[in-house]
């Protein structure tokens, strides 16, 4: 289940439609630049699908590929930011299940954000003692708000439950809380927070 829903078939579609588009404008060095972005997320994809753990470092530049792309052609504008706090620990050195923060990402993006208002995308990386802890917050709409919303397909939320339990599987110390982010009755976006036990390669 969890390489099935690696990554949404919407999002391959959309950049390929994307890619026809640049090609159709004529803007040469836009769509090589993005045929070069998507061919290394795949790729990146396809390999990290065949390994139980990747480097932070790895997480990180995959991430970055594929919030760069969603910058193009989600239609939706959005800022993100990825923190480090490793406590002298090297991304390199740190290991990670792939793909653990890219449901919560796309789903941020795709149902958190609104039109015509400018997103932003915090993601944290913290080294607490004995555990990684990740932190993905967005300023859109709130998770119950767009769980309402029809646009809130069973895909989204059965790769939503799979990643869940995918945390929880990994350690009986591993948590995780998805949680809206309220001042004053008002909804300022959601909040996604999880743990798991630290591990290095050294």
């Amino acid at each position: 289940k969890a390489l099935q829903l690696q990554m949404n078939p919407h999002f391959i579609f959309n950049v390929l439609n994307g890619i026809k588009s640049l090609g159709n404008s004529g803007n040469t060095k836009e769509l090589n630049k993005t045929i070069s972005q998507f061919s290394v997320l795949l790729r990146s994809v396809l390999n990290n699908s065949r390994l139980e753990e990747i480097s932070l470092q790895e997480e990180i530049e995959t991430l970055k590929n594929y919030l760069d792309l969603e910058q193009k052609m989600s239609g939706k504008s959005f800022e993100y930011s990825i923190t480090t706090n490793l406590n002298n620990i090297d991304a390199e050195e740190i290991l990670i299940p792939p793909m653990l923060l890219q449901p919560f990402i796309e789903n941020a993006i795709k149902h958190g954000i609104q039109p015509n208002k400018n997103g932003e995308i915090t993601i944290i990386f913290d080294v607490k003692i004995h555990f990684l802890e990740c932190t993905i917050i967005d300023n859109g709409i709130g998770i119950y708000q767009s769980k309402k919303q029809e646009s809130y397909t069973n895909h989204k939320s059965v790769a939503l439950e799979v990643t869940k339990e995918r945390i929880k599987n990994l350690s009986k110390y591993s948590t995780i809380s998805i949680d809206e982010i309220k001042e004053k009755n008002t909804i300022l976006g959601t909040k996604v927070w999880f743990k798991i036990p630290l591990k290095t390669d050294y």
